[in-house]
């Protein structure tokens, strides 16, 4: 039930954003693309501590020219971040068993994006980010081992023509062992295609 309200939030919001680029009156400044790629993962806490792990990213960009080479621009997009759990709790009441943990998230960085040239923009700026399948992964004693909500994070990265490179940075509050919050720092590499 949880996750189809969030289904519909989702679903909602990128309509919305549609309809609103559509009713702009200077329409010819407003793009719309789809983008994919895949991403590097890693995660730094004491249960969570492990290399970079691949995953994908899948979603949209939305972006407004309010100057000729400047623009905001909304990626709402899926993720799949991998992080890998260690030893480090597995036998504490609220720990966490080792291995891989595949964390579905819905991002949406709202990006201020500087058109140097026509082939080449640099973007950053926040981002909201919500994970999807909290309810997956759970502790030693059955309870979810991640926390709700949504959580703010950061963006920086750079356009070249159709392709895109970004720094994601955030953290994801946990239920392990002391309710150690875990920092993600993600790289992605993909391609967007713009439809207007």
């Amino acid at each position: 039930m949880l996750k189809s309200n969030k289904t519909k939030k989702f679903r909602l919001l990128f309509l919305t954003l549609l309809f609103l680029a559509s009713l702009s009156e200077g329409f010819s400044q407003v793009g719309v693309g789809v983008k994919l790629g895949g991403n590097l993962s890693g995660a730094d806490a004491l249960s969570f501590r492990s290399s970079k792990r691949l995953g994908f990213q899948v979603g949209m960009a939305v972006s407004y020219h309010f100057r000729p080479n400047m623009a905001i621009q909304a990626e709402p997009t899926f993720n799949l971040t991998r992080i890998r759990a260690n030893s480090e709790t597995i036998h504490e009441t609220k720990g966490i068993d080792k291995g891989n943990k595949a964390l579905h998230f819905f991002d949406l960085p709202v990006l201020f994006r500087l058109d140097v040239t026509p082939g080449f923009a640099l973007l950053g700026g926040v981002e909201f980010n919500s994970l999807l399948n909290e309810d997956r992964y759970r502790l030693n004693n059955s309870a979810p081992a991640f926390k709700s909500g949504i959580q703010l994070g950061y963006t920086v990265g750079l356009e070249l023509g159709k392709f895109y490179v970004r720094y994601r940075g955030f953290e994801r509050s946990t239920e392990v062992h002391r309710s150690w919050t875990t920092a993600i720092q993600q790289y992605q590499v993909g391609i967007k295609w713009d439809i207007l």
